[in-house]
């Protein structure tokens, strides 16, 4: 596990092998932003917005995050850009070499980039009120329930968001969702990270090569990124607040 680094206000140039990670924090994120956000938006994104009843802000910060930052590498302007998505609902845009993903929860959103690198990445903020025991053990692996089961207090709910923050970063990385099922996602933390799946995954898997970076956030939120590569890629961290705003 490692602590969030520093993070840098300028963007660098994307190269092969790097990943890009830009960390927006939503309380910062004010009502002029949101409503540049609104300008940016396609209709589609504002009609989403106005059915939220919880979330809203969230969800508007992080479009603005999205449109903001894929406007500036791939010098269009943000209100331009064509979402599609795949089979599984995994969002992309047409013909161009960016991999990216997005996630968001709590005070957080995150976007991570890459040069034709498939790739997904999760946070989650940890909530204590929930039933660990009772999820893990219908929706992990049963060697993760079991590592989980002999674990207490404060260790036991970092090892099962650890292990939820890995799962959903992979998932997203193959484009296929949760739907395809966290019990066949087998994750080893003791020595690095790896990772074993389960025959069905791995046949709809684009490599059989994944490397694993993770983050704590300062308020105990946890960063996961999976990258379909055979090299640990190097991360860089960004501001979007202080480059972007």
């Amino acid at each position: 596990m490692q602590p969030l680094p520093e993070l840098q206000r300028s963007p660098q140039l994307l190269q092969s092998g790097h990943v890009h990670l830009w960390l927006l924090d939503v309380r910062q994120f004010n009502d002029a932003l949101a409503e540049q956000a609104f300008l940016l938006m396609s209709s589609d994104e504002r009609e989403r917005a106005q059915k939220f009843i919880r979330g809203k802000d969230e969800y508007i910060a992080s479009r603005w995050l999205l449109r903001k930052v894929l406007g500036q590498y791939l010098r269009q302007a943000p209100a331009s850009l064509v979402f599609s998505r795949g089979e599984k609902g995994k969002p992309y845009i047409a013909n161009i070499s960016i991999r990216f993903n997005l996630s968001h929860s709590a005070n957080w959103a995150v976007l991570a980039l890459a040069q034709d690198m498939e790739l997904g990445v999760d946070i989650e903020q940890i909530r204590t009120s929930r039933d660990l025991l009772g999820i893990a053990e219908n929706y992990y692996h049963p060697d993760e329930f079991t590592q989980l089961r002999q674990r207490q207090g404060d260790d036991q709910f970092h090892f099962f968001y650890q292990l939820w923050t890995l799962k959903e970063a992979l998932l997203k990385a193959m484009g296929v969702g949760i739907s395809a099922g966290l019990e066949n996602l087998n994750f080893n933390v003791q020595n690095g990270i790896s990772v074993s799946l389960s025959p069905g995954l791995r046949a709809q898997s684009v490599t059989d090569k994944w490397q694993f970076h993770q983050w704590q956030l300062p308020d105990d939120s946890y960063c996961a990124l999976a990258a379909a590569s055979g090299d640990l890629p190097q991360t860089y961290w960004f501001d979007p607040l202080q480059a972007l705003a």
